[in-house]
């Protein structure tokens, strides 16, 4: 499907996706090698989770509880706990903070060949589970749902000899309001069995197959068939914990920012009533979507892709959505509102945009750089076209400056790509083409 076979009407019901800014949070788990990348038991280098050492605040602060972070070795991996915000990029400088702690840690307690492993799932040896704390030992991790069947996930395994490991990236979504009224549908959303099921499966949607697509390979799928089902979460008092993804998108701040702004587009679907609309104009075949990401199927969650893709694209008229068409940047500055109405009417009117359309935009500018054309460069060349395994450089440890410039999926999108005359190319082509 085409961005120019929407109707004009759904495209301005799809505009009106509200921008609730729900709280998000997260509590994602990572690796620690040592030389050679052997993945070593985390206990080495960090405290237990029950432990006040393992507790830290972001520096110059008042120590003010809410802004309470931790950093804890649970089983082989260690995990870190950030405080939730209803701001991306605020919560990736508090991950920021916790990696570069743990960083710090492993190189001064290892030495400079320690580094933080963003792996899906790992192997390690026996010697090294022999080694480590009592949790190494035994899978410990409380049960969790599954949206699709309503029973619980179980999956049986003995920790002492099972020489794999598995790192989630779970993502926590909840009520934007503590004053949220009983019965709308945000705290339907929130805080009932009906809601959680509708949310997860509509997150599934758009992260599950967004994952399918740059969280591929041998790591990744071992680790679906043990925690990465689709449909996995856990009910919390404020909304939901999203635990089908893995540790992938804490690689890097584009990453992160990308998880979790799909992630609230998916709230705000459901907030706005649409997610009705959203599924008949992409198509939506719940088994299939289901199967895929069960399968960590590729081939066919790009050909689902190709039919959420145009319409997602015009879903929202904020950048809180981050794959509006108009998601991009432009010395630093985000185009103006008369600039996306230009590329919306001319999709109505059965015309394919094209960059030209775009005020003040060059076809062969390559300084401007949108975000959806970008992900899709990720889709076809693979993330690490983008996104290093470099974790200390992706997020900037050593100049907090650069890494407030980078952060999230716009600005890092464009920061690495704005010069990339390849790229120029390929988001031209993808404008007059594809979407």
């Amino acid at each position: 499907m085409r961005l120019r076979d929407i109707h004009k009407e759904d495209i301005g019901l799809l505009r009106q996706c509200d921008t609730t800014r729900p709280y998000m949070g997260t509590d994602p788990e990572f690796f620690v090698a040592g030389p050679r990348n052997k993945v070593l038991a985390s206990d080495k280098f960090f405290y237990g989770k029950d432990d006040k050492k393992a507790e830290f605040y972001d520096a110059g602060c008042d120590d003010d509880e809410d802004e309470k972070m931790k950093l804890f070795f649970d089983g082989i991996q260690a995990e870190i706990n950030v405080p939730h915000s209803v701001c991306r990029e605020t919560t990736a400088h508090y991950i920021r903070i916790a990696l570069r702690r743990a960083e710090n840690i492993v190189k001064k307690k290892g030495d400079k060949a320690h580094h933080l492993v963003m792996k899906p799932s790992v192997r390690v040896s026996q010697g090294v589970i022999d080694g480590a704390d009592d949790e190494a030992r035994r899978f410990g991790c409380m049960p969790d749902f599954n949206a699709y069947s309503g029973t619980q996930n179980t999956p049986e395994m003995d920790a002492s000899r099972h020489l794999f490991r598995y790192a989630g990236g779970h993502i926590h979504i909840g009520i934007s309001s503590g004053y949220a009224q009983k019965g709308t549908k945000e705290y339907v959303i929130a805080k009932t069995e009906e809601g959680h099921i509708k949310i997860i499966k509509l997150i599934d949607y758009l992260v599950g197959l967004m994952l399918i697509m740059l969280d591929k390979g041998p790591a990744a799928n071992r680790r679906r068939t043990k925690y990465g089902k689709a449909g996995c979460f856990r009910p919390t008092p404020y909304g939901i914990e999203y635990r089908t993804p893995s540790c992938w998108w804490l690689k890097s701040p584009i990453g992160q920012s990308l998880m979790f702004g799909l992630a609230r587009t998916a709230w705000n679907l459901c907030i706005s009533g649409l997610e009705d609309k959203f599924k008949e104009l992409t198509n939506y075949n719940e088994e299939n979507v289901r199967g895929v990401l069960d399968e960590g199927n590729v081939k066919e969650a790009k050909k689902i892709w190709a039919n959420v893709r145009p319409v997602i694209a015009v879903t929202g008229a904020r950048t809180h959505h981050p794959l509006n068409v108009f998601s991009g940047r432009e010395s630093g500055t985000f185009p103006a509102y008369t600039e996306v109405n230009d590329i919306l009417k001319i999709a109505a009117d059965g015309e394919q945009p094209r960059l030209e359309h775009i005020r003040g935009m060059k076809k062969d500018d390559s300084t401007y750089v949108f975000t959806l054309p970008a992900i899709e460069w990720m889709i076809k060349n693979g993330p690490d076209c983008i996104i290093g395994d470099n974790v200390a450089k992706e997020w900037n440890f050593g100049d907090r400056d650069t890494f407030h410039k980078l952060n999230g999926v716009i600005t890092g999108c464009y920061q690495k790509l704005h010069n990339d005359k390849e790229y120029a190319k390929f988001q031209s082509d993808f404008y007059k083409n594809v979407l």
